[in-house]
């Protein structure tokens, strides 16, 4: 067997972050790649972080592996000066990867959880100075600057077509906090019938810690109450402390796990 990386792009990614693993009679047995991002929001002390999927029912997954990691490597080595941490994504019912990725050194310490979120104690409107209002999405520009704003504070990018089909659902509502010209921060839902879920949430550097978010909360809430939501769930990062946090805040109960992220830490 032997790797090789494909002769171009693929999917947007350079071809010496993907790998190709072939078997003696040059069939592809197993592939992989790497996505290296920079999300100091997230992770403020780990803010290089380097995504790693691997495909394979067996042969050459050990190979794609060692290929990934050495790139890994490199990648990491690019900035020095910052800490990182490589990771990948396994299905909780995935117990061969999850197995797999503890052969090679990888921790389990860090997951993606649902919770089901209480009416937070805050005032479910603009605090005083700030305005509160419906992000306008009537057009492609809007839509794709709302796109921009809201994934550079994600882990994984909405795509175009992510966000129109978050937006054809009945209960899709994305509010924005300004104060005078500069947005602060927004929120969007989306759902149908009793269920909703937060599908994305961010608050500005300069304006964290001031309970902005909890407001942002409890208005969108509030107006998802008025169409008959009883049940508002969240995604929340373990890795992350700002995102538990402010799940407690809101009193919200764990519902299941809906991945894992195993990892390696680089200092």
């Amino acid at each position: 067997m032997h790797v090789f990386h494909p002769p171009q792009s693929v999917n947007g990614l350079p071809p010496e972050n993907v790998f190709y693993v072939a078997d003696s009679a040059n069939m592809t047995v197993a592939d992989g790649f790497l996505i290296h991002t920079y999300h100091p929001y997230l992770f403020p002390d780990r803010p290089i972080n380097l995504f790693m999927n691997i495909r394979s029912k067996g042969p050459g997954r050990d190979m794609a592996m060692g290929a990934l990691l050495a790139r890994a490597q490199q990648l990491r080595e690019q900035t020095p000066q910052l800490k990182a941490r490589l990771f990948a994504q396994v299905s909780p019912q995935d117990n061969e990867m999850l197995a797999f990725y503890a052969e090679n050194g990888f921790d389990s310490n860090d997951a993606l959880d649902v919770v089901k979120l209480g009416v937070p104690n805050a005032r479910p409107a603009a605090p005083m100075g700030y305005d509160m209002g419906y992000v306008p999405l009537g057009q492609p520009a809007q839509m794709q600057a709302f796109l921009m704003r809201m994934n550079a504070y994600r882990l994984d990018a909405w795509q175009p077509a992510m966000l129109q089909r978050y937006m054809s659902f009945p209960h899709f509502m994305a509010l924005y906090l300004s104060r005078g010209p500069e947005v602060v921060g927004e929120i969007a839902f989306t759902g149908d019938g009793q269920s909703a879920k937060l599908i994305g949430l961010y608050v500005t550097p300069n304006y964290r810690r001031l309970g902005l978010a909890k407001c942002m909360i409890a208005a969108g809430m509030k107006l998802l109450s008025e169409k008959g939501v009883t049940h508002v769930e969240a995604d929340v990062i373990r890795r992350n402390e700002q995102q538990r946090a402010l799940a407690s805040s809101c009193g919200a109960t764990f519902v299941r796990t809906a991945c894992y992220y195993p990892g390696l830490n680089y200092d």
